[in-house]
């Protein structure tokens, strides 16, 4: 079973066409839905920590002109699409030609040392009217306050996410007000990934305790509760 209340199924790695997907599960195929909402299909979109390229090829195939940045180009799995090789933090308008008409961003600022300074990047290379497509673990969630209540860190920013790269823990309120400071308009929040209330993989005692504590973090939790990771829209305007 697996719906947004209960999971008793274990998380497997997701693939497009053979790609690996680096992203919580459903993360990919939520986000392309979305970005379909606001960019149309032939437009130029640069792909921001592209990785192995799943998230580039879906685009691609939807019909967008991609072009994809990642730090670890040689990773880089699909042949006819462009990529940069690209330490973002040491920043991206000097190195890649633009503008774009939109950009995604999945998974990527809470790498970064500077997420301030990426936004500013991001905007100077869109059009005007362009949009940014970004997404970042939800440390508001229930879970996250959960976790933070016992020790103190945020769901996947403890000692064991600096292993992948895990260093800027950043909220919904945070992000918005970096946004509208460098020259975005957010246009929508919404949560994204799986996080189901209930986690019942194994029914023992601890983990049945473990899960009726999750379900009261629930409903006393207010704000940006759901979701495994937050998706943010942000237009520019001017």
């Amino acid at each position: 079973m697996r719906n947004w209340l209960v999971n008793t199924q274990a998380k497997e790695p997701g693939y497009y066409k053979g790609i690996l997907i680096h992203a919580d599960l459903g993360v990919h195929e939520q986000a392309a839905e979305l970005f379909q909402r606001y960019v149309s299909p032939g437009f130029t979109v640069l792909d921001i920590g592209a990785g192995a390229g799943a998230f580039s090829l879906r685009l691609q195939d939807l019909g967008y002109q991609i072009a994809a940045l990642d730090v670890y180009a040689d990773e880089f799995v699909p042949q006819d699409i462009p990529i940069y090789c690209l330490d973002v933090d040491h920043g991206i308008r000097e190195c890649i030609p633009g503008p774009f008409d939109a950009v995604c961003c999945l998974e990527v600022i809470e790498h970064l040392e500077n997420p301030w300074n990426l936004l500013r990047e991001i905007h100077a290379i869109l059009r005007p009217g362009g949009y940014l497509l970004l997404s970042t673990p939800n440390v508001t969630s229930f879970l996250s306050r959960w976790i933070f209540l016992r020790t103190g860190q945020f769901h996947m920013f403890g000692e064991e996410s600096l292993a992948y790269g895990h260093i800027a823990p950043i909220t919904a309120f945070e992000l918005s007000v970096i946004a509208e400071r460098v020259g975005f308009r957010v246009v929508e929040v919404r949560p994204g990934g799986y996080l189901p209330v209930f986690a019942l993989t194994r029914w023992t005692l601890r983990v049945l305790f473990r899960n009726f504590l999750r379900g009261i973090v629930y409903l006393l939790a207010k704000g940006q509760k759901r979701g495994w990771c937050l998706f943010f829209v942000m237009r520019k305007d001017e």
